[in-house]
């Protein structure tokens, strides 16, 4: 994943537009499906709302920092749910969990994730 993966211009003012959309919907395809390690629509929430409470938290840049390390750490959730998720969804938690290292970035990666949550709802099942 490029340094600058959330934005497409060199001052984090432009969040990448295939992020909302393409990226988004892909995504939320290859999460779902019929096989054992299908994502439901519950394990999606539970990893959103988790991050969406960080994300009520981060304030200013000081007190992103100060909960950075808990963003950091739904990585060990995601470790501790490998074998009831797609390793499509790991990758994607992952990888866009690595390449967070502003509040901006955060902020770009949260419509990220609420788009993918947007999608999810025609492609994954509710369990």
């Amino acid at each position: 994943m490029p340094e600058n993966y959330f934005f497409s211009d060199e001052n984090q003012e432009i969040i990448r537009e295939e992020l909302l959309d393409e990226k988004a919907k892909s995504l939320a395809q290859s999460f779902g499906g019929n096989d054992r390690n299908s994502l439901s629509q519950t394990q999606l929430r539970r990893f959103f709302n988790d991050l969406r409470s960080l994300e009520k938290r981060a304030g200013d840049q000081a007190s992103f920092e100060k909960i950075k390390p808990l963003i950091k750490m739904v990585k060990s959730k995601v470790a501790y749910s490998q074998d009831k998720i797609p390793l499509s969804f790991e990758n994607f938690m992952n990888d866009s969990i690595s390449a967070i290292h502003t509040k901006r970035d955060f902020e770009a990666f949260m419509l990220h994730f609420e788009a993918v949550v947007g999608f999810s709802k025609k492609y994954i099942e509710k369990k």
